[in-house]
């Protein structure tokens, strides 16, 4: 699952390879324009922002956005791990290294290419009869042997389409469930700023009740991709989650390569928020 190093040649550029998964610009306004940008970065393997290992903050924060897990050789029928979601999730390690251990990871990607490369790395795709198909939306599906001493392959799904267009209703009719957890490192920061509250709008209608989303942002850069502040945080998501921030570092020091290609400024910061009940 190797894949290359993380590289750019302007702020905004190397930004966008630091913390976006497809890190595409996404527009709640049709138009053929959406993607075009992504689609031929994917088609002419542009595809420097991934990162080869989990991301750090993933496995720092895990046991706060997951909580309590069991055993993957539980003998209870009811011992299943987490449902997590990966909105604009391009070809992340990280969905693979979590399905792997058992969670049930389901990723969503408007870039045909980028779901390709997801699935054909971890595993075997299985074709589905008939397809799993919600309008403009499709549920894609690859299996791989599962965590040693299981029994069970390891699954992983991907939505391919439109962030925006996962209703729940078209969730239910892709079979998906509410999601227990996600995990949003650069698909926020490349929503454009006034579709965040259609973004989150959509988010928080995939959440189960008190399920929990790791926030991964960043800000001191200009857009694309979009800085996102603390207060940006709060405004958008406390209406429909509880918001505790869990860390913020300046990473300028320990990165000083942002410095040389014009940024001033270049904080991460780490969310954990739960979503509310309903009523």
């Amino acid at each position: 699952m190797s894949l290359p190093r993380l590289r750019a040649a302007s702020c905004a550029a190397a930004a966008a390879a630091a913390i976006g998964y497809g890190a595409y610009t996404l527009s709640a306004a049709p138009g053929p324009d959406r993607l075009e940008r992504w689609h031929a970065k994917w088609a002419s393997k542009q595809t420097r922002w991934h990162l080869q290992q989990e991301h750090p903050l993933l496995v720092r924060y895990r046991a706060d956005l997951f909580g309590p897990q069991p055993r993957h050789d539980s003998p209870s029928p009811k011992a299943t791990r987490s449902n997590v979601l990966f909105p604009l999730c391009g070809a992340s390690v990280d969905l693979a290294a979590l399905a792997l251990r058992g969670y049930r990871v389901v990723g969503v990607e408007g870039v045909e290419a980028a779901v390709d490369a997801l699935l054909e790395t971890f595993g075997d795709e299985v074709e589905q009869a008939p397809p799993s198909v919600s309008g403009s939306l499709r549920l894609r599906t690859a299996v791989a042997p599962g965590e040693a001493g299981s029994d069970a392959p390891a699954v992983l799904r991907a939505v391919e389409g439109d962030f925006l267009h996962l209703s729940p209703s078209a969730a239910d009719a892709l079979g998906l469930p509410r999601f227990d957890a996600a995990f949003d490192r650069g698909a926020l920061v490349a929503v454009l700023p006034e579709d965040r509250e259609a973004y989150v709008a959509t988010l928080a209608g995939l959440m189960a009740p008190e399920g929990r989303v790791l926030l991964v942002e960043h800000d001191g850069f200009a857009g694309p991709p979009y800085e996102v502040r603390e207060a940006d945080v709060r405004e958008l998501f406390s209406p429909a989650f509880a918001v505790r921030p869990l860390q913020r570092e300046d990473r300028m020091g320990a990165e000083p390569h942002w410095r040389e290609r014009g940024c001033t400024r270049f904080e991460e910061a780490a969310y954990l928020l739960t979503r509310h009940r309903a009523g």
